[in-house]
């Protein structure tokens, strides 16, 4: 799905380029959809890059701490990022919701700017989601 809102936000920048300078004209539209595509994917890439233990890390850190210990720090982190996805989906669903009741439009695409908005809720889902899972089968970053 990241891919997809990434591959969407590339090719309405790539019609933008050939637009302008081979024709002349821009699509007035084109510069809003990859900024909204790519707000979508940074959500969904942050909750798979977390699911595969791709985040910056500091390794060195571990090796102050005997193995046993260091399994409880990741749990502690686990339910630290839990707790701020939850935070991502309750404030999100609540800016979400507020601007649904606004009705307030993009101003090219014309969409209702809620859906925009709900890329928080659905990061922090994906993203509790991914932390549970590690959390669950005691998962630590690929660095490790």
């Amino acid at each position: 799905m990241a891919a997809g809102t990434l591959s969407l936000a590339l090719g309405a920048m790539s019609a933008q380029v050939v637009f302008r300078y081979l024709i002349g004209d821009s699509i007035i539209w084109a510069e809003e959809l990859a900024r909204y595509s790519l707000v979508w994917s940074a959500l969904i890439g942050a909750a798979v890059a977390y699911r595969e233990g791709s985040h910056v890390a500091v390794s060195a850190l571990w090796d102050l701490f005997p193995s046993g210990v260091v399994v409880y720090i990741w749990r502690l982190i686990h339910l630290i990022v839990i707790a701020f996805a939850a935070v991502m989906m309750w404030q999100g669903w609540f800016l979400s919701m507020r601007n649904f009741a606004r009705q307030q439009l993009s101003p090219a695409l014309q969409i209702d700017i809620a859906w925009i908005y709900l890329a928080v809720p659905f990061g922090g889902l994906l993203i509790a989601i991914a932390a549970t899972e590690a959390l669950w089968f005691g998962r630590r970053p690929a660095t490790q």
